[in-house]
Order: structure tokens, then C-alpha cells, then sequence
């Protein structure tokens, strides 16, 4: 089903309530710019306890609907922009160049829900086995400091942007489809999140 279907279903005051948290799902399946458990995790966050609420189902889905459009907005200028580039003979995008095919921050709210995505990856600590233990450390920093990077050793911060660079590499960025490549590497995805939060 398409996600317009799904959330016309979360909409329909007329049917069983659990079904609607179900079509909630797979609207979350559909878009899940944070990754599926942690999608679901920041709307809990943001609209309130929507398994019992029926407001907060509707905040829900708005935020999220919300946020998938600008999403949306964002690849059709982005194919607006290869399509100009190809007629001027640049067939091959920059790798400076965005591709948001894959959504891979909160549109509308990023910075808000990059802190909510690190906090719940840190509290995930056993998810998080893979990832380096000094990307560990800085999302911890981040979280403790509210975004405020200026505390934190600048060594550590450029060894770390070395090691994000590298990390990006391997994923073959800006092309990285995010919801299944950060379950492999979790140091790419938290400093990925990172980046979103001190942005």
C-alpha cells in the first residue's frame, strides 16, 4: 500500500483503533527517516502517547505527513537540478552533492530529532556494539552539552571527521540508503546524527 493509503486509514476516526496504529506503521515503514524504531520514537516523543490517543495518533500523523512532504519537496528539486546539469553535460553528480532520495534526517525539525535518534542509539548500547567507542564518546558529549561541541577536545573532533569522511567513503556516500546501511555500520549512522545535531 502507498502511504497516502496508509495514513487515510490512521485517519479513519470509523475504524478499530489498533488498526489505525497498524496503518500508522506501515506509514512509518513507508518513511522512516530516523530508522523504524526510532522513527516511532520520536513521534511518541513529540505528539504524546499515541497508542492510547487518539489527538496524539492525528499529531502523529501530521508531523510525520509533514515532514515526508518536505522530503518530497526536497527530491524534486534535487532531480530539478540533475536534470538541469545533465542538459549542461555533467552527467555524473559532485560528491558534495546531496542526493535526499533517501531521507536521512527529520525534515522540518532535523537538529530536535537528531538529539532524540542519539539519545535513543545510546541508550541502545548493545545495537551499538559495532560502532567506534570514541564515536560513542562524542555523541555522548553532544547529548551532555546540548549540542555544544566547543568542550570537547579538538583532536578528538578532527580524528573523528577524518573517520567520518572514511566512513562516507565506504558507503559509497552521498547515495548511502540509510535505513538498511546504518543497521551495518552504527558509527557512520551516530555521526551521522551528530552532524544533524550540532548543525
Amino acid at each position: 500500500m502507498s502511504f497516502g493509503t496508509y495514513a487515510r486509514k490512521v485517519a479513519d476516526g470509523s475504524s478499530p483503533y489498533e488498526r489505525r496504529i497498524n496503518a500508522l506503521a506501515g506509514c512509518v515503514q513507508l518513511y522512516r527517516p530516523l530508522g523504524y524504531l526510532a522513527t516511532f520514537g520520536y513521534l511518541n516523543h513529540v505528539a504524546g502517547h499515541f497508542r492510547r490517543d487518539e489527538e496524539a495518533l492525528l499529531r502523529a500523523l501530521d508531523m510525520l505527513t509533514a515532514s515526508r512532504q518536505l522530503w518530497l519537496a526536497e527530491v524534486d528539486a534535487y532531480a530539478s537540478r540533475r536534470r538541469a546539469a545533465k542538459r549542461l553535460g555533467r552527467r555524473i553528480p559532485r560528491s558534495s552533492d546531496s542526493n535526499p532520495n533517501l531521507p536521512a534526517c527529520w525534515y522540518g525539525d532535523s537538529r530536535r530529532a537528531a538529539f532524540f535518534t542519539l539519545g535513543y542509539l545510546l541508550s541502545k548500547q548493545d545495537r551499538n556494539s559495532h560502532a567506534d567507542v570514541d564515536v560513542i564518546r562524542l555523541a555522548s558529549s553532544v547529548l551532555e552539552t546540548h549540542g555544544n561541541v566547543n568542550g570537547v577536545n579538538l583532536d578528538q573532533v578532527s580524528v573523528l571527521r577524518r573517520r567520518l569522511e572514511q566512513l562516507r567513503a565506504a558507503s559509497g556516500w552521498p547515495n548511502v540508503d540509510w535505513p538498511n546501511w546504518h543497521k551495518a555500520n552504527q558509527s557512520l549512522w551516530i555521526l551521522h546524527q551528530v552532524s544533524n545535531a550540532t548543525a
